[in-house]
């Protein structure tokens, strides 16, 4: 599609405009490919592995990825404001929430076997990566990247330059794994990253979420004049009201990733107490019966030396 002669958009429209970009399609076939040789390699290994984290890898992961770079939101990103802001919420919160419930990096090292879970490990615990998923910092750089985007040229840029465009595309991506990888999965946060701190996290995060929303909607001016499809177009939405839904588009999608990422550390938490639990009930009943303390069984007033000479 060429800027100045894209037909409105409609419902028909979202399904059946496609454009190609590279960086998009490598991306789906590389993730893709590596997911499934890992499941295949998993599953010769015996390992057990949940269908339904696969399907919420290829179609809420790649599938989101394959329509916010090569869909209706490619297509349109430079002639309504809204549809640039709500391809950039999808690229940074249902992309990466997709691709972690998928929990590829669990997979790999049940893939790779135990030299392969120790290199992961190894860099995993890296400086770089230590700091860069730290908790909070993370959503900080996720929200100052969709700042970013929006409140300095760089949207502006992207429109007019494909490599600009494919840079913006990657670090919306990173920064969005950034956050919820190590929300989602395990040993990759401190210690003291407990599951309540998680669940706390997570909340945090949410509210973290409305902040570029709620800015491009209550922006006083036009944040990007220099992009001629959205001026000069005959359809749709005049810019200022398109800026506004842009503002609300970020907002819904936030949200919307919010809620569910909190039930997924809910849930962790919830399946990490019922091992817990598991693990202590079978150690206690390897126990043999006669190395239980002696007048374990019995009420604690035959055994309290305080009451034991009133009974005499």
């Amino acid at each position: 599609m060429i800027h100045g002669v894209v037909p409105p958009l409609t419902p028909g429209t979202m399904l059946s405009a496609w454009v190609f970009d590279p960086l998009g399609a490598a991306l789906a076939v590389v993730l893709t490919v590596a997911y499934l040789a890992c499941l295949v390699r998993a599953r010769r290994r015996s390992a057990g592995w949940h269908w339904l984290r696969s399907v919420a890898f290829v179609l809420l992961g790649i599938g989101s990825l394959v329509y916010a770079t090569c869909g209706a939101l490619a297509a349109y990103r430079s002639s309504l404001f809204w549809v640039a802001a709500a391809q950039a919420a999808v690229l940074s919160a249902v992309t990466p929430m997709g691709l972690a419930l998928g929990d590829p990096i669990a997979l790999a090292e049940k893939a790779l076997g135990d030299r392969g879970v120790e290199r992961v490990r190894q860099v995993l615990a890296g400086p770089i990566a230590r700091v860069l998923m730290f908790p909070l910092l993370s959503s900080l750089l996720a929200v100052g990247s969709l700042i970013a985007v929006f409140f300095t040229g760089y949207y502006t840029s992207s429109v007019s330059s494909s490599l600009v465009r494919e840079v913006l595309y990657g670090q919306l991506l990173v920064t969005g794994l950034l956050v919820v990888l190590p929300l989602l999965g395990e040993e990759m946060l401190p210690s003291w990253c407990t599951h309540p701190a998680r669940a706390l996290l997570a909340f945090v995060d949410g509210l973290l979420d409305a902040i570029p929303g709620v800015l491009v909607m209550t922006a006083p001016g036009l944040l990007a004049p220099g992009v001629a499809g959205l001026t000069g177009r005959t359809w749709g939405p005049s810019p200022a009201w398109d800026q506004k839904l842009g503002g609300g588009a970020l907002l819904a999608v936030g949200e919307v990733v919010g809620l569910p990422l909190l039930a997924a550390v809910f849930v962790s938490w919830v399946r990490a107490d019922d091992a817990d639990a598991r693990q202590a009930d079978a150690v206690l009943d390897a126990q043999p019966a006669d190395s239980a303390e002696p007048g374990r069984d019995r009420p604690w007033w035959e055994t309290d030396s305080r009451f034991v000479d009133r009974r005499h």
